[in-house]
């Protein structure tokens, strides 16, 4: 029938093991997420809360009208409203800042067990195929947007629309004489999607009507790719990893064929909630991981991480894992606590532990620059502080971020790593030990 999209077990059913708290609607104030409001609100038979949320960009003249807009529909509707103020960044892409914003600033609305719902329709995962082709993406990218999702904060996305098309969703809106707002960046072509949406999906359809049923089916069947291999991957993931955090074996990756190594490193990526690299970055990150040159580090730059090797070891850095940390720190003999920007440093005494008391007064705490000597436990006479690094496999993103204690300007301590050797405190002696938390 016109004014039914689907039935209530229809709604129902993809969710039927699921415990619900409560549901949530992505509102917009386009004809799909009204339709889906209204479905929720005077279709479907549940007893549970109702709220949406609406997310204003400030993108558009019209912003703050959508806004009023879906404010009075809720309150003739008897549905909670949370609106969420956006501004996007300056610089990267408009679309993709504003999808990740908008979705940040949805999530904070809700908790484990609530259901968030969009109106994402069969039109648009067409389209979203179509632009992962594009992009030239592998099974993952092609298997498009899944029809529901758990996060791991245990808050449920669902997408009830995935197989209605779009024009059925509007019949449904006029039949319930539905109003809602009509966005004109949409025609805008200088948006990729609005480009394929505008200009190339209507000949798409003109050659092949069913086109948007089928690039569904392909996601589907590309999802079930997925579903079937990830698990495999994830071993393979389990396997290469080390005692180290966000650090893979090297040697471990470098014995996988490229297509496994490629699966394996997205997949590690994309579980610490990072953008996953395009093609060509991903072709330089497998470079660096056959490379396997031991004497030096390479990095490889995509968003604002980087992807780094050095000693066998594969490391994944933020930028600011990388910045050097400057500066001289005096640390007040009556304090146990130093605390150095984001950084902890603790001392505490121990017995036969560390540096002996009489040699840990009025310490300083500085990082390295250059040409630092340092005479370190067990080793005869000082060496160069950079060998000794090397030695000790610190990565060198990491050494100009060590504490080093100073005492009345000698090298005493590098803080995670040796004690000077002359200084140490006996078996019967109380002594100082220096750790980051």
């Amino acid at each position: 029938m016109a004014n039914v999209l689907f039935s209530s077990e229809a709604f129902l059913a993809p969710l039927k093991d699921r415990a619900i708290h409560r549901w949530c609607v992505a509102l917009s104030g386009g004809v799909d997420s009204v339709a889906l409001l209204h479905f929720l609100r005077h279709t479907l038979k549940t007893s549970l809360p109702i709220i949406a949320v609406h997310v204003n960009h400030h993108l558009q003249l019209e912003a703050d009208a959508w806004q009023a807009f879906c404010a009075d529909l809720c309150r003739r509707w008897d549905v909670t409203l949370y609106v969420a103020d956006v501004q996007l960044p300056k610089g990267g892409s408009i679309e993709a800042n504003a999808r990740r914003l908008r979705y940040e600033a949805i999530f904070s609305h809700l908790t484990a067990g609530d259901v968030l719902l969009t109106a994402h329709h069969e039109d648009d995962q067409a389209e979203t195929v179509l632009l992962q082709l594009l992009r030239g993406a592998g099974p993952k990218g092609l298997a498009a947007m899944p029809q529901q999702v758990e996060t791991k904060t245990g808050i449920i996305h669902y997408r009830p629309f995935l197989t209605i098309t779009r024009a059925t969703i509007e019949t449904y809106a006029k039949s319930h004489q539905l109003e809602h707002i009509n966005d004109l960046s949409n025609d805008n072509t200088d948006y990729d999607r609005n480009y394929l949406r505008q200009l190339v999906v209507p000949v798409l359809r003109q050659r092949w009507p069913s086109y948007a049923r089928t690039l569904a089916r392909s996601a589907n069947l590309s999802a079930q790719l997925i579903q079937w291999a990830e698990p495999l991957w994830q071993e393979t993931l389990a396997d290469c990893r080390t005692e180290q955090k966000n650090c893979l074996d090297q040697n471990k990756l470098a014995a996988l064929p490229p297509y496994e190594c490629s699966a394996v490193l997205r997949l590690w990526l994309e579980e610490q909630g990072l953008a996953l690299p395009t093609e060509a970055q991903m072709q330089q990150m497998l470079q660096l991981v056959y490379q396997q040159r031991h004497d030096h580090h390479t990095l490889v730059k995509w968003h604002n991480m980087l992807l780094s090797a050095y000693h066998n070891r594969l490391y994944v850095l933020s930028l600011l894992d990388i910045m050097p940390r400057k500066g001289q720190f005096q640390w007040p003999q009556d304090e146990t606590l130093l605390q150095i920007d984001d950084m902890a440093l603790h001392r505490e005494t121990l017995l036969g532990k560390g540096l002996a008391v009489a040699h840990v007064t009025d310490c300083v705490v500085r990082f390295r620059t250059q040409g630092e000597r340092f005479h370190a436990a067990g080793r005869v006479g000082s060496h160069p502080l950079k060998k000794l690094f090397q030695e000790w496999g610190v990565p060198p993103w990491q050494r100009a971020r060590i504490p080093l204690i100073y005492v009345q300007d000698e090298l005493v301590a590098v803080v995670g790593y040796a004690y000077h050797a002359g200084k140490l405190a006996a078996a019967d002696e109380i002594g100082v030990v220096f750790y980051l938390e």
